[in-house]
């Protein structure tokens, strides 16, 4: 049993508590799970805007000539390609072809990088990449330093366009400016995690709470709230977004994980390939697929996944879906039960629900 009392706490642990936030432990953080409802928050970053305290996932920067290339070696997407001001998803992959850790790769020029890992990773993450640095990379961890602060919504860049030194249409997604945010020194990326337009802050913590309050300030007027994890929750799985532990794991690779294309053999030798090959070109992986049920109990990790009366396979995230009006999740299960259209029962507490499986995402929003 994790001990609350343990949890470090974010640089808006203050914040949350002002907002009478439910606090939960996350990723070794007291972090707020929700504050007045889920259904709530789910609605302001589909239709508006939401505010969501990402300062608990760990930010590590790197600096040096060599540095891309050698991050090249340990991941499966290009990394030494990137533009100056270029963003990336990629995977740090185990020598079977698992997944150490997902992250997103930032490029800002020649030699400076970023690399944001999820918070429950960041120790095992901080190790693998200190006992493999080379000589004429140096590597400086801001976890629990710096603060990430995450707007997104339809109304995002409208609310943050005052705030910032820059011309917000011109930062397109998946790509990040340095730049000044309500008087502070800031990287801003258009990038996020629920399936909406939206930007990240990353600022040094110092001035995170004044962004925070006046963000909230703005937006107050629209309808923009303070967002926790467990709309965050929701919000990624209806838009096919694999959660590290979930979709993702040290045994499950991000072949099997639907991330093929982030995986690329053309690129030189990195941490897996051959495993990841063998299981490419042989095409009998478990597999994750999405799942719709047509009723019963919400969808669980863990259920048993069944079908023609075989166990093929099991939950791996599951939750109401306020966008489809159903139960939605994703399972790990064998090819033969993997195809879109296929019927197949969740067992929930000895009784079997009827389910299907469909195509991710379940969501995506209209350009």
């Amino acid at each position: 049993m994790v001990n609350p009392a343990a949890q470090r706490q974010t640089v808006l642990y203050d914040e949350h508590r002002a907002l009478a936030a439910r606090m939960v432990p996350f990723g070794g953080f007291s972090m707020p799970v929700q504050y007045e409802s889920i259904l709530k928050e789910h609605d302001a970053v589909r239709k508006r805007a939401g505010l969501f305290d990402l300062s608990h996932m760990a930010q590590y920067f790197f600096t040096g000539a060599d540095a891309g290339a050698w991050l090249d070696g340990l991941t499966v997407n290009h990394v030494a390609n990137m533009r100056h001001g270029q963003a990336r998803y990629n995977v740090f992959t185990n020598e079977r072809g698992g997944a150490h850790d997902d992250v997103i790769v930032y490029r800002f020029d020649d030699e400076r990088w970023m690399v944001v890992v999820n918070a429950g990773n960041a120790e095992k993450m901080l190790a693998y990449l200190r006992e493999r640095l080379p000589a004429g990379v140096e590597f400086v961890s801001k976890h629990g330093i710096n603060a990430n602060i995450a707007l997104q919504g339809p109304l995002s860049q409208r609310l943050l366009a005052p705030f910032a030194d820059v011309d917000l249409a011109g930062v397109k997604y998946y790509t990040s400016r340095e730049c000044v945010v309500d008087g502070a020194p800031a990287i801003l990326a258009r990038t996020g995690y629920t399936g909406e337009d939206g930007f990240e802050i990353f600022v040094d913590g110092e001035h995170a709470p004044r962004i925070w309050r006046a963000l909230l300030q703005a937006g107050r007027a629209d309808g923009v709230i303070a967002c926790g994890l467990g709309a965050r929750d929701v919000l990624r799985l209806e838009a096919g977004m694999p959660l590290y532990g979930h979709e993702l794991s040290e045994e499950i690779t991000p072949v099997q994980a639907g991330l093929a294309w982030v995986v690329k053999f053309d690129k030189p030798a990195f941490v897996g390939r051959e495993p990841l090959e063998r299981q490419a070109r042989a095409d009998q992986y478990a597999r994750i697929v999405g799942v719709k049920a047509a009723d019963g109990p919400p969808l669980r990790e863990g259920y048993l996944v069944k079908h023609e009366d075989l166990p093929l396979g099991e939950m791996r995230s599951g939750a109401p879906s306020p966008t489809l009006g159903g139960n939605i999740g994703t399972a790990l299960v064998a090819k033969q039960a993997a195809a879109p259209g296929t019927r197949i029962a969740v067992e929930i507490r000895a009784r079997e629900y009827p389910a299907e499986v469909v195509a991710l995402p379940f969501y995506k929003r209209a350009k």
